[in-house]
């Protein structure tokens, strides 16, 4: 059976829009399937293992963002069942990262292919995480947006991704970096002003911004990028946007790291980011999860 998890907010509405298509085509080739619309986690987490204890699942099929995924991920995460992602959201890092389709036709006939890839998957304080988990700067920058009045104005003319431009521009002016270590495989190889710590299991979050540049999700490694030691007027004017151009930036306040365990302690209690969802914590532990999830694959 193949059940799809259908988030009714993504995109607007746009994942009903999806699945309105999908499910002629699914009926036409009677093929054995179930609906979960996912109104809280907690709900869909439970409905998860409820169907997996009871039926013989062939995959779970995400029809919605970066945050649906990561609910059906924490259930999903290190057993034998594929999971399948259909873009409906307003990042799309998971997608994009791997090249998956969005157009409804093509997503079914690779869907029932069945074409697998096994990848890595980030824990993060106890939560399975797929693309990046970012300590600092860049969370502060997604909780400020999604608290934002404007994010909510701005998504009512299709511009929600400028809510994200503003606080950027808030944060980078009124941010203020945090002292911290950096520990590595058991090894401390920081302790500095730290503005930005990105430990990068693939190497785009954010709606498509590169961050780690060198990132592999089946190397068993994860891909560590730290801004440090910077003055304000350098992070904004240089350093930052660089960052954000995917292309590995050659400065002595940036720093390229590689490790199988992270552990970044603050002064403070950390804001930090795993596949969207904005968590705090006075320390933030990473650790690689080799070949912990099956990935349907439906690129071309």
């Amino acid at each position: 059976m193949y059940v799809f998890i259908i988030n009714p907010t993504a995109g607007k509405g746009a994942a009903f829009t999806i699945w309105n298509k999908i499910e002629p085509i699914i009926i036409a080739r009677k093929v054995s399937y179930d609906t979960h619309i996912c109104v809280s986690s907690e709900l869909t987490r439970t409905y998860i293992i409820e169907q997996s204890a009871s039926h013989s699942i062939k995959a779970f099929i995400v029809i919605g963002g970066d945050g649906t995924v990561s609910s059906v991920l924490q259930q999903v995460a290190e057993t034998n069942i594929p999971l399948a992602v259909l873009p409906a959201g307003s990042g799309n890092d998971v997608a994009r990262n791997f090249g998956l389709v969005a157009e409804p036709n093509q997503f079914v006939e690779k869907l029932f292919i069945g074409k697998t890839l096994t990848v890595d998957l980030i824990h993060v304080n106890g939560v399975y995480g797929m693309t990046v988990a970012g300590v600092g700067l860049d969370a502060k920058i997604g909780l400020r947006a999604d608290l934002s009045f404007y994010k909510r104005w701005l998504n009512q003319f299709n511009r929600g991704a400028a809510a994200y431009t503003i606080a950027a521009i808030i944060e980078l002016l009124t941010f203020k970096p945090f002292k911290g270590e950096i520990h590595i495989d058991g090894n401390l190889l920081l302790h500095t002003d730290l503005w930005l710590v990105a430990n990068g299991n693939m190497k785009m979050y954010g709606g498509g911004l590169t961050i780690c540049p060198y990132a592999d999700s089946s190397d068993g490694l994860i891909d560590v990028t730290i801004l440090h030691n910077a003055k304000r007027w350098k992070v904004l004017s240089k350093l930052f946007p660089a960052l954000l151009t995917g292309e590995p930036v050659i400065a002595k306040e940036v720093t390229y790291l590689k490790g199988k365990e992270i552990i970044i302690k603050g002064n403070r209690i950390l804001t930090y980011v795993i596949d969207g969802e904005i968590f705090h914590s006075r320390n933030v532990h990473v650790t690689t999860q080799p070949n912990a999830l099956k990935l349907v694959i439906t690129s071309n």
